[in-house]
């Protein structure tokens, strides 16, 4: 037989079970051709967006390894690029620091 039954449960108490029952509830085509569109849709869109992340991946890696041959500088360029985020509480500390420095070469 070609048809296959598959049974889905949906525990309401949790937020994208009960979001998918809505969905599913409103509707207008039946149960599993809904289902079967969102299977499909979500399975094509997770391999396309890792077949990008992939490409994306070998791209960077190029320009940075010609950019690399090329600039004898790129390791500096490197660490220019990415900078480090630093926490609000951290950002505070270090504008503390400066001024506590700032104030002992004024005393000069």
């Amino acid at each position: 037989m070609s048809i296959k039954n598959v049974k889905v449960r949906f525990n309401l108490s949790k937020e994208n079970d009960r979001k998918a029952y809505e969905y599913l509830q409103g509707a207008e085509v039946s149960y599993s051709k809904a289902a079967i569109s969102a299977i499909c849709g979500y399975m094509e869109l997770s391999e396309r967006t890792a077949t990008e992340e992939a490409f994306l991946e070998r791209v960077i890696s190029t320009i940075r390894e010609e950019t690399a041959k090329t600039n004898p500088l790129s390791g500096l360029l490197q660490l220019v690029q990415q900078p480090v985020a630093q926490t609000p509480s951290e950002k505070e500390k270090n504008d503390d620091s400066e001024e506590a420095v700032l104030d002992f070469l004024d005393s000069f």
